[in-house]
């Protein structure tokens, strides 16, 4: 049987958060095409030379201006090339204006910006447009292109105002009556849009534009290159080869270890090298299964006994739902309990375990703490757990926004005192199953069997009391002093989001700021936490002390959640499905007061169906497409829900579902899909291009894994590399999520958010994993606490965090209301 070619398509990415759906379109579309993804900044001695190795271009959008040459990049040279090496190129928004601009034309603002608006766009029927006379695709821009009067540019499609003014968002009335969507050069291979056929909302002629305009280019390239560009064949269905693998990890750091075994920091403060693993054997699950019989999560909190220190519980119990809440998790610390903690500042991980610690060099586990984290779960993997419940044990904890910064190259200081990242390794935990009524008590500790059957006899003799003796008998919050964040300042802040979504430089900013409260005694948090489940129940609440941190969330939103990998037929390939549920878009249950009605389903839903709040919901949806896509790769996500409205105690929210499979494989897991790799690798997978391997890669046919410096680390693709490729969650941060975090740490005046804005969850032995955003939150630091002036008494200090997507839609007053309802919904808890 005759070979299909791989075409090659080089995507130059411009920063966006958008650029791997595209990938995954070309790919998706054009099936025998693999896209190579580098960014505009890439340093190609020789453009004209590395092109040859490529069918076509596509200039991606970003944010900026097409006339700011760090904004474009390579793009800007793609339209100098000289006849001799000219090849087929599609611009898209930033590509397509910055095409008008080389040609004669020029980019103005648009008086009001359109971003993730569907539109209603006319074309020509004409070149990639030929049966194509209409299209609804969605737009993302604040600057519009003009042809110039050199006639070089064709134009090949307008959004009409007239058009429309009967479509669902009406017209805006304020832009021009006609804007230039679509473009092409009369005499070189060049195409551009200014829409986003990739988009989750474009319609299915918009991505049909991919079609036609691949056929254009290879008959461009049939008649001008007759020369083939000199890249790989392939067979259908057949494995690539990256070379050598590293061996397995040995974990690097503390297992099923005694406390002898351990080292012990010196007097002095050196540091202590942690023991390894790399022999240890799987932990085997053991447990008792018992009826729930009542039990309720305050009652399972007092037969323990927990006591003030180190606790961790993940709470569905108020807002139980079969999607989102349907398992609450409570996790048994003790002294020996290992914890795990990372400082931004100093970039240094510390292991600790009773009057025991130690530092990991994250040299070896490619410089990042969570190619660690993924190491240290990769060495502890455990069978024998009940498969219908998500936790058996593992790490449980917090990763806050500023480690969520570091993820994506944005500097931040965190403080020397407070962990960035805190996990504790539990070996003890309680599971509640809501939706089959059941109890689980388990342990992956060794010899543990005694333990778990003194709690479980603890539990099925003990008949819960009507009300758990830590719920709090006193009244809250009489003597608690809320500071709210300064109106005007507020509404300066939500003008400069506008400004920079004007210039071009974001679609969407998710502004934040903080309340705080004092109260003139320290109180008790785990009262204060039940008196908040009681009065803002969320699916995914949480109770947590851990790191001198303690933190008492109500959220709705999960961030990510992974399944534990299966392993499917003969191949032995493991697959393993992640979600993501992104909340954008929301309304107040009671707008007129706590003692009128609330609004009905339907109501809030006409209210969320505006142009206004989908957009905000569209544009990090397909922010979370990009980053899904560049882990698990283009034919593996799917959109399950868009945009449906979901009622919570105190608010209506538009919520999406988002979800992708990562396939791994066989056991060795040498084949795996990745955006890591050079452009020779397998087909069906968008790649990215290391500096390093820019050289290599032209004219060469070979094809390596990028390998973990150091020490070896896991090449398989798991739960833990979708966390690291998608944090911070796009829902608080905007698009493109880059530079939107760079201007809002700007605008917000470099003010840590902490934990808000950040992710708790656990990652489970089993191979699972499981993070909500940390909003309609509380959190407070022991070294927080101040005392009063001219006594010993402790104050207590609380910090809330609140805010809001800023679109080029948003009214000031209609954000501050917004972001004032999200801090009542937590601070009810004081009262």
């Amino acid at each position: 049987m005759p070979r299909p070619k791989c075409y090659r398509i080089l995507l130059i990415d411009a920063y966006d958060s958008f650029s791997n759906n595209i990938a995954s379109l070309l790919e998706e579309r054009l099936l025998t095409v693999q896209v190579v993804v580098i960014k505009i900044d890439q340093p190609i001695p020789d453009l004209p030379a590395f092109l040859r190795d490529f069918d076509a271009v596509v200039a991606g959008p970003g944010p900026g201006h097409p006339q700011n040459a760090s904004d474009v990049g390579l793009i800007a040279q793609l339209w100098r090339l000289s006849d001799d090496h000219l090849l087929p190129v599609l611009g898209i928004c930033l590509g397509f204006q910055s095409l008008l601009v080389a040609f004669g034309g020029s980019v103005v603002p648009l008086p009001e910006p359109r971003h993730g608006i569907v539109r209603k766009v006319t074309s020509t029927g004409s070149s990639i447009f030929r049966g194509l006379e209409r299209i609804y695709p969605v737009q993302y821009h604040s600057l519009h292109a003009l042809l110039g009067c050199h006639q070089e540019l064709e134009p090949l499609a307008w959004d009409f105002e007239a058009d429309n003014r009967d479509a669902e968002q009406m017209a805006d009335g304020v832009n021009p009556d006609a804007i230039l969507m679509a473009a092409k050069h009369r005499t070189k291979p060049f195409w551009a849009l200014q829409f986003h056929p990739e988009s989750i909302c474009s319609d299915e002629a918009s991505q049909q534009l991919i079609d036609n305009w691949w056929t254009e280019a290879q008959a461009w390239n049939s008649q001008h290159r007759p020369q083939p560009p000199a890249h790989l064949f392939y067979e259908q269905g057949s494995k690539t080869s990256f070379g050598s693998v590293d061996p397995p990890v040995d974990g690097g750091g503390l297992g099923n270890l005694s406390s002898q075994q351990m080292c012990r920091r010196t007097d002095n403060g050196d540091r202590m090298d942690p023991p390894t693993t790399a022999d240890a054997l799987p932990y085997l699950v053991v447990g008792r299964i018992l009826p729930l019989n009542g039990l309720k999560v305050p009652n399972i909190w007092d037969l323990l006994q927990i006591d003030e220190g180190d606790a961790i519980v993940l709470d569905s119990e108020p807002h139980q739902r079969a999607d989102t809440g349907s398992h609450s998790i409570i996790g048994c610390l003790s002294s020996t309990t290992l914890k795990l903690e990372y400082f931004v500042k100093s970039g240094k991980v510390c292991l600790r375990q009773g009057a025991y610690q130690s530092y990991v060099d994250l040299v070896g586990y490619d410089d990042t703490i969570f190619g660690y984290l993924k190491a240290f779960m990769e060495a502890r993997k455990a069978t024998g757990g009940d498969p219908h419940i998500p936790f058996w044990g593992g790490l449980m904890g917090y990763v806050n926004y500023e480690a969520c910064l570091e993820t994506i190259d944005i500097g931040t200081s965190g403080r020397p005192d407070r962990p960035d990242i805190s996990f504790a390794f539990i070996e003890r935990s309680i599971v509640i199953d809501h939706q089959r009524q059941r109890l689980h008590v388990q342990s992956i500790k060794p010899g543990d069997e005694d333990w778990v059957e003194i709690v479980s006899l603890k539990l099925a003799l003990n008949v819960p009391s009507t009300v758990p003796r830590s719920v709090p008998t006193d009244p809250l919050g009489l003597d608690s002093v809320v500071i709210y964040p300064d109106q005007t300042s507020y509404k300066r802040k939500i003008r400069n989001c506008q400004n920079y979504i004007q210039s071009g430089d974001s679609y969407e900013l998710c502004l934040t700021n903080q309340a705080t409260v004092n109260s003139s005694h320290l109180r008790s948090p785990w009262p204060l936490y039940l008196h908040l489940r009681s009065v803002n129940a969320a699916p995914l609440s949480a109770y947590m002390r851990l790191g001198g941190m303690t933190l008492l969330s109500s959220s709705p939103e999960r961030f990510m959640r992974w399944t534990r990998p299966t392993t499917s037929g003969a191949s032995k390939a493991t697959i393993s499905t992640v979600q993501f549920r992104p909340i954008k878009g929301t309304v107040k249950r009671f707008p007129n007061g706590p003692n009128e009605p609330a609004i009905t389903l339907g109501q809030a839903t006409a209210l969320l169906s505006t142009s206004k709040e989908r957009a905000e919901n569209l544009m990090i949806v397909d922010l979370i497409r990009h980053d899904l896509h560049g882990v698990v790769g283009s034919g593996n996500l799917c959109v399950p829900k868009l945009m449906v409205v979901e009622e919570y105690a105190t608010l209506f929210q538009l919520v999406t579902v988002v979800e992708g499979t990562l396939i791994n494989q066989d056991s060795t897991l040498s084949n795996v899909p990745s955006l890591t790799t050079s452009p020779e690798s397998s087909p069906g997978t968008s790649r990215s291009v290391t500096p390093s391997s820019l050289a290599s890669s032209v004219g060469h046919q070979t094809c390596r894994r990028r390998r973990w410096s150091g020490m070896s680390a896991p090449v398989a693709k798991s739960g833990i590399d979708v966390l690291a490729a998608s944090l911070p969650p796009g829902s608080m941060t905007g698009a493109p999520k880059r530079r939107s975090c760079a201007l809002l740490r700007q605008i917000e005046e470099g003010k840590p958010r902490d934990i808000y804005s950040g992710v708790v969850g656990y990652m489970d032995v089993g191979g699972g994993g499981d993070f909500s955003v940390v909003i309609r939150s509380a959190f407070r630091w022991d070294n927080d606490t101040t005392y009063q002036m001219g006594s010993r008494t402790k104050r207590d200090t609380w910090t809330i965090g609140a805010g809001g997507a800023i679109t080029a839609l948003s009214t000031e007053q209609g954000e501050w209301d917004e972001m004032v309802a999200k801090l009542g919904s937590t601070l009810r808890m004081f009262g």
